[in-house]
């Protein structure tokens, strides 16, 4: 055999090996269960994270850790917050959180601080929510100035 008839099959077995499907599945590219961070910059170059599961189950409790690193201001709450449903009717409040439902943190300038906020998956009136996106939004005092912060809420 010469050296172009060998040069020739070589070439062709990579484009053959090349072109031939995996061999197994693809594994997935993230975990379906992994928890989702949803990080705010506020001001004074601090920070609050909230971080959730991907998805909760209905008449469960939904459950989330939340960070706070204040940069050079100090940072309060969450002091309350409000549930949220949007369908077709339009974006209706469900379930009002006050003092009772959430740990108000005082995290003074420089410091961090972290608390887990947890809601009962229930509506105002006492009745379980359905399954749905809900976006939760906590209010927290920053410097002085008020920020409204959150994240969605999938529960199936």
């Amino acid at each position: 055999m010469t050296a172009a008839s060998l040069r020739s099959v070589l070439l062709l077995a990579i484009l053959v090996l090349a072109c031939a499907p995996p061999r197994g599945p693809a594994a997935p590219s993230a975990d379906p269960n992994a928890s989702v961070v949803v990080p705010y910059k506020v001001a004074g170059g601090g920070e609050i994270r909230f971080t959730v599961k991907p998805r909760y189950t209905v008449g469960g409790p939904v459950m989330f850790d939340l960070d706070i690193s204040a940069g050079s201001e100090q940072v309060i709450g969450p002091l309350s917050g409000i549930v949220l449903e949007s369908d077709l009717v339009g974006e209706q409040t469900v379930r009002h959180l006050g003092p009772g439902d959430l740990q108000t943190l005082e995290v003074a300038p420089g410091a961090r601080a972290h608390t887990t906020v947890t809601w009962d998956g229930k509506r105002d009136d006492g009745f379980a929510i359905p399954a749905a996106t809900f976006s939760l939004a906590l209010d927290f005092i920053v410097g002085g100035a008020n920020e409204r912060l959150g994240t969605t809420i999938e529960v199936r």
